[in-house]
């Protein structure tokens, strides 16, 4: 089924400025991954990187895989240098994901073919660049689980790993479906919400290599496994469980459903593999709140996983805490500050404002001067940064200062990161870790990689310039990413866009968007508003917005707003608010509470109605807790007549009868965390006032993000029109 606009807008044959400039940042390549090859050695490193572009034409993500060689200098400080690389654009269309075993000799990839007769699945197992054998596993199990692919580690449950002995590799598969003769065939059956709707029963699948077989492991009671890895052993699995009861919740950007780490001893010794099923599978977390899969050093027995402590809030990346797990289940805290930050200090680790992460990658340990380190990406006001944590004494250290930084990998010494800006692609970076006199660690960056940009785009991004700004005194942690075009006009001042973003507990970082880019090429100012309320800035920034959403954080998006004409930035007639789920709630509220200000409102998936929302959403614990209001997990509830005036008066429909901006409404029809009732409900209501001005695009083949190419293309199109025709440029 094609994407098409609910009202049937014509489509046009020439493409505008807006999809030219879209289309020409859209080829650029970004990382998503980087390994440093086992076979490296102390003067040579081999590095595998993995980069995404999109495919317009086939209208896909495709991964392309470089390889690099970088020379360490030996003679006094190292100083790496690229001494060759090779670029192989091979369409891995077919492949779900594929591990390096940890001796480099061995590759596993799983492969997706689709066929005349459906999908077949296969298991390779590659030897020194041979093809070792390949097992048939497509009546074994149905899809491979992978949200994100190949290389990258963003999966709920997807995984692959190899045992230490590399005789077998475990990943997760959804179970084979049920014969029509089961009784349970016919069962409801939840699933894990936006983008994992087609996850329903995962299972716990060990191919074992030196036998070509692979066997799924028996369901666990209520519990749902993923991101498995072999214990250090080889005879036990630790995995994440994730509690599939009384309701399964949505997981994508929310944390709170994971039960903890837990540990299954299996028999590998015995020629009929089975789980130990006298043997219960054992809770390693303790007493940990809500705990992702851990790092696991490859010489050591015990192992770091993060805890998320979630007091009902939004379930997305609130502070962190990080924990070291010794097999015995003694578990022990070791970054040394009283549960979360509660607000930044000079006095401690220099303003660190807490752990705000979503998991902890696998290669992430190392040692220096005897002291063991891990490694984390985290969010450090409005920058992603990466953080050093001594697991001895708990110090933290920031090692980025610059830019926006993605952490890759570590081996030995070295880190393999990118690192990013908003007017300037992702580059990719190698880091020597040394200590000093102080036992501080220092870090040597070098750029080793960077993607070619072809003239227009290098031109495209030397069109816009930025600044983060505090513009208020008496709210220090309140940060605003100013872009505007880098040559304006002293007598015409540009047109502004005020972009909130969503969670509410989200971020906006100094990162390149394709979005901004197009839009300030075109001449528009940007803000993008950390109103209160978003990670980053200590836990009391965070709870600040608890009880107040619809107020708090509409008064200081608007003041940032007021602040940028009062100084002059820009022209106070020509102001346009655009936001997606909850900063779509921001700019419903907008344009309700201030009908006169913005000139135009573009709102994708918006939260208009939170309590019509708490029926249909795949997380109505949101709905609850961003309003101060209690919700079980184990006792999901009913939203009573009196929670729904609450409700109903802190939404933006409240103030619909008030709005006079024109609205462009973007829904995805598979949304399931904000499904597309209530923007349908605006539409047809205010066509019918035939007061405002509304319009709608609906994407049928997309949900929450809007993420599809044919959806990206067409929203910028849509946007650069619509803020044409109504704030001129």
């Amino acid at each position: 089924m094609s994407e098409k606009s609910v009202n049937n807008d014509a489509s046009e044959t020439e493409e505008t400025v807006a999809v030219k400039t879209f289309k020409s940042l859209a080829k650029i390549p970004f990382y998503i991954s980087a390994n440093i090859l086992p076979n490296s050695s102390s003067s040579l490193l081999l590095i595998q990187t993995g980069l995404s572009q999109r495919d317009l034409t086939r209208k896909i993500k495709r991964l392309t895989v470089k390889q690099l060689v970088v020379s360490l200098e030996t003679e006094g400080d190292p100083k790496p240098s690229v001494i060759t690389s090779s670029f192989l654009p091979i369409d891995l269309g077919d492949v779900v994901l594929q591990a390096i075993s940890q001796s480099g000799n061995k590759v596993v990839t799983l492969k997706s073919v689709s066929g005349d007769k459906g999908k077949s699945r296969y298991v390779e197992i590659w030897k020194h660049g041979n093809l070792e054998s390949v097992i048939d596993v497509t009546d074994v199990h149905e899809d491979f689980y992978s949200d994100e692919r190949i290389l990258s580690r963003k999966d709920n449950f997807g995984c692959l790993n190899w045992s230490k002995n590399e005789e077998k590799v475990v990943y997760i598969a959804e179970r084979k479906a049920l014969e029509a003769t089961n009784e349970k065939k016919y069962d409801y059956k939840q699933s894990w919400g936006e983008r994992l709707a087609n996850k329903q029963v995962p299972v716990i699948v060990i191919v074992d290599i030196t036998e070509n077989k692979a066997k799924v492991l028996p369901e666990f009671h209520n519990i749902d496994p993923g991101q498995v890895l072999f214990g250090s052993d080889d005879e036990t699995l630790i995995f994440t469980g994730y509690d599939r009861e009384p309701r399964q919740f949505g997981l994508v950007a929310c944390l709170e459903f994971i039960r903890a780490i837990l540990m299954e001893q299996i028999w590998l010794s015995s020629s009929t593999r089975k789980v130990a099923k006298d043997e219960p599978s054992r809770e390693l977390s303790g007493k940990i709140g809500c705990s992702f899969i851990p790092s696991i050093p490859r010489d050591a027995s015990n192992w770091c996983c993060i805890e998320l402590t979630i007091p009902h809030v939004d379930r997305r990346a609130l502070g962190a805490e990080l924990f070291r797990v010794q097999p015995d289940a003694k578990t022990f805290f070791f970054v040394q500050y009283e549960n979360h930050i509660r607000s930044p200090s000079e006095s401690f680790h220099e303003n660190f404002p807490g752990i705000y992460c979503g998991n902890i990658l696998p290669k992430s340990f190392f040692v220096i001067n005897g002291a063991e380190y891990i490694l984390i990406n985290s969010y450090w006001r409005s920058r992603k940064v990466i953080l050093a944590v001594n697991l001895t004494s708990g110090k933290v250290q920031n090692l980025t200062l610059t830019g926006s930084w993605t952490l890759f990998t570590v081996w030995d010494k070295y880190v393999v990161a990118s690192q990013g800006f908003p007017n300037n692609v992702y580059q990719l970076n190698i880091g020597i870790l040394s200590a000093n006199m102080e036992n501080n660690l220092d870090i040597n960056w070098v750029i080793i990689d960077q993607p070619h940009l072809e003239e227009g785009v290098a031109k495209t991004l030397s069109k816009s310039t930025w600044s983060l700004l505090q513009p208020f005194p008496d709210k220090p942690n309140l940060e605003v990413i100013f872009h505007q075009p880098s040559e304006t006009s002293s007598d015409k001042k540009p047109p502004l866009i005020v972009f909130p973003h969503g969670g509410p507990h989200g971020t906006s970082i100094i990162e390149i968007s394709l979005y901004v880019q197009t839009l300030v090429s075109l001449g528009y100012a940007i803000i993008e508003v950390n109103y209160s309320g978003s990670t980053g800035f200590g836990q009391d920034y965070v709870d600040s917005l608890i009880g107040k959403i619809g107020d708090l954080d509409i008064e200081e998006v608007q003041s940032s707003a007021q602040y940028f004409i009062d100084h002059n930035y820009v022209d106070c007639n020509s102001v346009a608010v655009i936001g997606g789920s909850h900063g779509g709630f921001i700019s419903g509220h907008l344009i309700g509470k201030y009908p006169d200000f913005y000139k135009a409102c573009v709102m994708r998936n918006p939260v208009l109605n939170i309590g019509g929302m708490s029926f249909v959403t795949d997380i109505p614990d949101w709905c609850f807790a961003e309003l101060g209001l209690s919700y079980d997990l184990k006792k999901p509830c009913i939203t009573t007549p009196s929670v729904y005036a609450k409700m109903y008066q802190s939404s933006p429909t409240a103030n619909i009868d008030k709005i006079k901006t024109p609205i462009l409404l973007m829904l995805g029809r598979n949304d399931k965390r904000v499904p597309i009732f209530d923007g349908l409900q605006w539409w047809h209501y205010l066509k019918g006032q035939g007061k405002v001005d509304i319009r709608c695009k609906m994407y049928c083949e997309t949900g929450h993000s809007l993420d599809t190419i044919e959806a990206e293309i067409s929203c910028i199109d849509a946007i650069s029109k619509f803020l044409k025709e109504k704030i001129g440029v």
